[in-house]
């Protein structure tokens, strides 16, 4: 495995003593070590779900078409190349076949009768048309563990539609619940982060997991089918929940603050946060003159949200930060992703690290599993597109290099992209 031992142990504060490793220690193997799983994935939420268990340990080989996962044609761009694809694909080898050429649909299934695992994202039926569904892998490995992911599911009216993050942000209620925190606001947010898609990462990821545990019982796979709206329905409880009432619990709305340099923004959730607050400040009179167990506490609440604010209007949203965390209420400055990144409390966790892509070296976040017994950390490199036909297919398929070459000729493979 990569990496596995050259790096170095990191100390902890952490009762238990050397616990947990930085990234780059040198553990057992990771937990998914021995894992072969085969990602037919593109975009973001099927890569996410695949570097997980590459950061795991298991063997991940990304299946691409000739022009490659489309996320390889994102920006920003250096050399040809987008740290984009890198962040979600680091760990993996590529292997570059023509799934239109039967050639390239047997080459696949070979692989298929070799892995544990297969993903894919493309609409229902797209890689079943291709010879590629789950019964055709089945019947050459009932081990196999192949995961569905898609907008809607694998059936029903919309299964069919197409779908990306912002699509499902919409048509499963998150954006319009975001904007019921907004006073005043009518028009929905402009799409950001594809929560949709990472979350639906996470959650292929656990069903994955929990198939392989359940094979290890039975011996048998199965076929998982992960849809990007029932990911967003589920976190979306409270707001689900309320508007079934006809006169819902009015709710306080926790809102940034403005400092005189920057934003923060306080969480007060206890009564003892709400004392802790009011002490930091120095206004212990604002837990009378603002109380919050009373009919009124949404009002109160907005009150002190403006009282704060005048108190802030001569610090920083730094300063005040430090103040308030200080006297124990739940408070944070507004960050950048670098700026977070490059905390003193991130660097302690080694929560950022340079990966290559052949194109140089960039900061990605760590992956975010830590283990105490086994390696989890994302891997350093990333695969160019077609980079490890001659490899993967010498070490699975006992190919010789000859036939390899052969295969490339006839497009069935793509020959490897440069690697700068």
């Amino acid at each position: 495995m990569t990496g596995r031992h050259d790096a170095a142990r990191i100390r902890t504060t952490n009762s238990a003593g050397e616990k947990f490793m930085s990234i780059h220690a040198h553990l057992t193997p990771g937990a998914l070590d021995g894992v072969r799983v085969l990602d037919f994935t593109g975009v973001i939420a099927g890569p996410y779900c695949t570097r997980l268990m590459a950061d795991l340990g298991a063997e991940v080989i990304k299946i691409e078409p000739p022009v490659g996962d489309l996320l390889r044609g994102a920006s920003p761009r250096r050399q040809g190349k987008t740290p984009y694809f890198g962040q979600l694909n680091a760990g993996k080898q590529s292997i570059c076949v023509d799934l239109k050429k039967p050639e390239g649909v047997e080459l696949v299934l070979q692989l298929v009768e070799k892995a544990d695992v297969a993903v894919q994202n493309f609409r229902p039926g797209v890689l079943r048309g291709f010879g590629l569904g789950f019964d055709a892998m089945k019947a050459r490995n009932p081990k196999i563990v192949y995961c569905n992911m898609s907008g809607y599911g694998q059936d029903g009216p919309a299964a069919g539609y197409s779908a990306y993050a912002p699509i499902i942000h919409a048509s499963a209620g998150l954006d319009l619940t975001m904007i019921s925190h907004q006073d005043g606001m009518e028009l929905p947010l402009n799409g950001s982060v594809p929560f949709a898609d990472y979350m639906t990462g996470v959650h292929g990821t656990t069903a994955i997991l929990a198939a392989l545990f359940r094979r290890e019982r039975t011996g048998r796979g199965e076929e998982i089918d992960i849809a990007m709206a029932d990911v967003i329905f589920n976190i979306q409880a409270y707001e689900l929940q309320e508007s079934q009432h006809d006169k819902p619990v009015p709710r306080q709305k926790y809102r940034a603050l403005r400092a005189k340099e920057g934003f923060f923004v306080v969480n007060p959730l206890s009564p003892k946060n709400f004392l802790d607050l009011v002490n930091a400040v120095g206004h212990p009179e604002w837990l009378e003159k603002y109380p919050l167990n009373t009919p009124e506490r949404v009002e109160n609440w907005g009150k002190l949200m403006n009282a704060l604010e005048e108190w802030a209007s001569s610090r920083t949203a730094t300063e005040c930060e430090q103040i308030i965390r200080e006297g124990g209420c739940p408070v944070a400055k507004f960050n950048t992703v670098l700026e977070a990144l490059q905390s003193e409390q991130s660097q302690y966790r080694k929560s950022g690290v340079e990966i290559d892509d052949g194109a140089g070296p960039f900061l990605v976040p760590n992956t975010p599993l830590r283990m105490n017994e086994s390696e989890a950390r994302i891997k350093s490199t990333v695969p160019a597109l077609g980079a490890d036909n001659h490899a993967l297919l010498t070490s699975w398929l006992e190919l010789s290099d000859g036939r390899i070459s052969e295969l490339e000729a006839e497009g069935v493979l793509c020959k490897p992209e440069p690697h700068q």
